[in-house]
């Protein structure tokens, strides 16, 4: 625990020293002043039953989403503590309509720990996918918290099983139960001896079926897209978007109203600079707007997104799909894109996402390596308007088989007692 807790400290005081340079950093450090003593006076006096929910950002926020919404539905009495590890899901969420305080969570030391528990005194505490932190696991075991893990996925090669991995793999004992994506990760923690654990599945289907119940309507959007064969392409980062215009161009040429939209994951106005530098490089004779600085004509080539919130609900106005990360620590999320039936094109850095195999089994999804590749993957889906509708029913019976996951956590908090 010594290392662990040294590497943790170690990181907090990293992202001091990077504060005055790097947003993120200022935001993560800036968050944090005051925490439990701000957390201590909120809570108080207060005579009040609380559930805990820890994301580690803004994915694993919209990941237990369904399950806390659903927590305030089947026991409104109780408060919901939701706390994140990043600014990213902070800032976006810290007016959560559905959590009762929202916070950054202090950083993972015994004492913090400690102090945090006590002052919150949770009824049940809940992490989503990858949230291990050891001294905040250790408390919520000694204060006999319950304490379950959703949408949670293991591969052999994470340190939970590694030489030096002993402290980790006890910390997985502490769980009430797990609640894993697949069926790989079950067996996995079987053979280490894990017992309490069970496949619900991914909470991130019933997520994006209700945003596609009711998605967003860009009407300026529509119109774009409207009578074009569009792509769009979701949290994008710069070696997507090399790939993505450079095949959009060669498209063009035989699909000639084909149209592109480009959502880039870091929307910052020197990465959209970037953008622009690259298309005016790259495809020159595209034209463009920039949606904050559109005035709504629809007769561009490609629209660039700099704003925030919109995404989840653009995907409906689309044919095709390409979503971001593939080349860089992994893709996004292509669950988004699926639920409206649309085949989905990524990079080949997804082998940690089980949703992007398994959709690639069955057909409904497309990876590429090289420029040439994504060439024809886009050629040959743009010029089949046969396939189109064949992953859109294979895409809808998909996402259907995995619904219900949120609804298999509160059944089991129900059935277990747990509140």
């Amino acid at each position: 625990m010594f290392f662990y807790t040294f590497a943790i400290r170690c990181y907090h005081l990293l992202a001091r020293l990077l504060s005055p340079f790097n947003k993120k950093a200022r935001l993560f450090t800036e968050g944090r002043k005051g925490l439990l003593e701000k957390i201590r006076s909120e809570m108080a006096g207060k005579n009040e039953k609380r559930i805990w929910v820890h994301c580690a950002s803004l994915g694993e926020f919209e990941q237990g989403r369904p399950v806390i919404e659903k927590l305030k539905q089947a026991y409104p009495a109780y408060k919901i503590v939701l706390t994140f590890f990043s600014p990213s899901g902070y800032e976006q969420r810290k007016d959560y309509e559905f959590a009762d305080y929202v916070y950054y969570l202090p950083m993972d030391s015994k004492a913090n720990a400690r102090a945090f528990v006590a002052a919150i005194k949770p009824s049940l505490a809940i992490f989503v996918k990858y949230e291990f932190w050891l001294n905040y696991l250790n408390e919520l075991h000694r204060s006999h918290t319950p304490t379950l893990l959703i949408s949670g996925i293991f591969r052999p090669d994470q340190h939970f099983f590694k030489w030096y991995g002993g402290i980790f793999k006890r910390s997985l004992f502490y769980y009430r139960h797990l609640f894993l994506q697949n069926a790989e990760s079950l067996k996995l923690l079987n053979e280490q001896g894990i017992s309490n654990c069970s496949v619900a599945g991914d909470t991130r289907f019933d997520r994006v079926i209700e945003i596609a119940r009711q998605p967003k309507q860009f009407e300026e959007i529509r119109a774009f897209a409207e009578g074009h064969l569009t792509i769009l392409c979701g949290s994008t980062w710069a070696e997507d978007e090399k790939y993505l215009l450079q095949s959009f161009r060669l498209l063009k040429k035989t699909q000639p109203t084909t149209r592109l939209i480009i959502a880039p994951h870091n929307i910052e106005q020197i990465n959209i600079n970037q953008l622009l530098s690259l298309l005016k490089s790259e495809a020159p004779e595209l034209s463009y707007e920039v949606y904050t600085q559109w005035d709504k004509k629809t007769g561009a080539d490609l629209l660039i997104v700099d704003t925030i919130g919109m995404l989840s609900s653009l995907y409906q106005y689309a044919q095709i799909a390409y979503i971001g990360g593939g080349f860089g620590s992994g893709i996004h999320n292509i669950l988004e894109a699926l639920v409206y039936g649309i085949p989905v094109v990524f990079g080949p850095n997804y082998h940690k996402f089980h949703e992007a195999t398994a959709s690639l089994d069955r057909g409904i999804s497309y990876c590429f390596h090289t420029r040439e590749e994504l060439d024809a993957c886009l050629g040959k889906l743009a010029g089949a308007p046969g396939l189109l509708q064949e992953i859109r029913e294979k895409s809808g019976q998909y996402i259907r088989e995995n619904s219900g996951s949120s609804d298999k956590i509160i059944g089991f908090i129900k059935t277990e007692g747990l509140l």
